[in-house]
């Protein structure tokens, strides 16, 4: 099967065959954008886009500005995911450029496969349906570098715009952008290229990225720089160090994007050392191994997600495509390939297979789509219980245990308030404010979270379940909500650096 795909491919020549993937890809996302409700992050980016701001607590803006531009004509799911999917399919086809100029004495084919790699990723595919920061992150950090590279190679002063408004947008997408920067600044010191810095393209691209994240300052200034303290206390708490941490979050980073992504990835990244001093091998190091290094450091402390070293991978897929075609006859090297596109084909089938057609049953007691699942009818039956409970306690509030459960309960209850009674400042605790003493709401927890809440309900004098409700896939049970009327809250402490 693969044979055939790779005969047909090249055939069609490797531009064309870049697009005719990425349309693909684009139309699965598009067949499976609209059947299943929104996650955490997409609920809480459009939650952003409900409640404008010029930056937000855990992040900057432009995720919630884009699905602000949805939300007056439509607020399906679909509607939603319209602008990760374009955005992806926008990264890919930037991909193909940037790895032609990374490597332009190599094989047209060589970006094509880097473009191939980069799709092969699970977590890529994700991010292609779900607005989440790192989707516009990418798009911007890869056609910034791109224009860095064409301004240092033909000097003009729209590639050095360019590259300031890319840096500008990657920066209002998340502050991993930061990156970007001292990437970019290394790069032209180690090109020995300083005298750009006599030419006014350079600093009219710093001006411009500064102007354009000037929001997000602005926001942070009149808020006490929350967000900067809240993301500085990512990996950089007093906890003690940990390899196992490390260990599980590379574990995670493996199965999370693709093996194929992972293994070429890291080799073709200590291979690269040998030939450092090459522009293309250079850049692809700038641009991967400062966000690599960040993370995995952090991860020693406490949990890293995989997600946030999405700028990593696909900065890597040039790279790492090219050292599998220049190893390509060795044959580890050909069955470890066809391995992970079967395994990453595999799962992209079964994940698009499961959001189309979300209703299926799911042998065993966990369905995959479980933390998805039911939380429109959950937010309908708490506004009934609310609606109920305001005739003998007329300030009654909704309520969830933590902000990734407010975020999909405050979506599909909006314009009700949801707060969060936990010790955590978050966003909820900005828009909604936190629960007052001897307050009273609906708490609403999914039996997955019912072990962790224990805590949470402690805080309140009464926390009495009222009711329940079981939401099914066929006959199974996906999920089971349960709805507490809880009296008496007796306060938290809020820790604005809690991760």
């Amino acid at each position: 099967m693969i044979s055939r795909f790779a005969s047909g491919a090249r055939a069609l020549g490797p531009w064309r065959a870049t697009l005719l993937l990425t349309l693909a890809v684009t139309l699965l996302h598009l067949l499976a954008a609209g059947r299943v409700p929104l996650s955490t992050d997409e609920a809480h980016y459009a939650l952003y886009a409900l409640h404008l701001d010029w930056s937000y607590f855990d992040h900057p803006p432009l995720a919630g500005w884009l699905q602000a531009l949805v939300l007056p004509f439509a607020q399906s799911e679909f509607a939603l995911r319209l602008w990760p999917i374009g955005l992806s399919a926008a990264t890919a086809l930037v991909l193909f450029r940037f790895a032609r100029r990374l490597f332009p004495g190599d094989s047209e084919w060589l970006a094509f496969w880097s473009v191939a790699l980069y799709q092969s990723g699970l977590l890529f595919q994700i991010l292609g349906m779900a607005l989440l920061p790192e989707t516009p992150l990418l798009l911007f950090a890869l056609l910034g570098m791109l224009a860095l590279l064409n301004a240092l190679e033909r000097g003009r002063l729209a590639n050095w715009l360019l590259f300031g408004l890319c840096i500008g947008l990657a920066g209002l997408s998340k502050y991993t952008a930061v990156t970007l920067v001292f990437s970019a600044a290394l790069f032209v010191i180690l090109q020995r290229r300083l005298d750009v810095l006599r030419t006014p393209g350079p600093w009219l691209a710093m001006a411009l990225a500064l102007l354009l994240i000037a929001p997000v300052l602005y926001w942070n200034a009149t808020h006490d720089w929350l967000s900067f303290r809240y993301q500085l206390g990512h990996g950089f708490r007093p906890k003690d160090w940990e390899w196992t941490r490390v260990g599980i979050s590379q574990l995670a980073q493996f199965f999370a994007y693709a093996p194929g992504i992972y293994v070429f990835g890291l080799i073709a990244l200590v291979a690269g050392f040998k030939e450092w001093r090459e522009r293309g091998v250079q850049l692809s190091l700038l641009l991967v191994l400062p966000v690599l290094l960040l993370f995995a450091s952090g991860s020693g402390r406490e949990e890293s997600l995989p997600h946030w070293t999405a700028l990593a991978w696909a900065g890597s897929a040039p790279l790492a495509a090219r050292w599998v075609l220049a190893h390509w006859a060795y044959r580890p090297v050909r069955a470890f390939s066809y391995f992970s596109a079967g395994y990453s084909l595999a799962l992209i089938l079964f994940l698009h297979v499961l959001f189309v057609f979300p209703s299926l049953p799911f042998p065993g007691k966990h369905h995959p789509l479980a933390p998805l699942a039911g939380w429109p009818q959950a937010a309908e039956r708490a506004a009934l219980l609310r609606t109920e409970f305001l005739h003998q306690h007329p300030r009654v509030v909704l309520l969830v245990p933590n902000w990734s459960l407010a975020s999909r309960l405050a979506w599909y209850a909006r314009p009700l308030p949801v707060q969060v009674p936990d010790e955590r400042l978050d966003q909820f605790d900005l828009w909604f404010g936190s629960p007052a003493n001897a307050a009273t709401g609906v708490m609403v927890v999914p039996d997955s979270s019912l072990k962790s809440t224990r805590r949470v309900l402690d805080r309140f004098t009464h926390c009495d379940e009222r009711d329940s409700l079981p939401v099914y896939a066929g006959s199974t049970t996906v999920v089971t909500f349960h709805f507490y009327l809880c009296r008496g809250y007796r306060g938290s402490t809020a820790d604005p650096t809690a991760p």
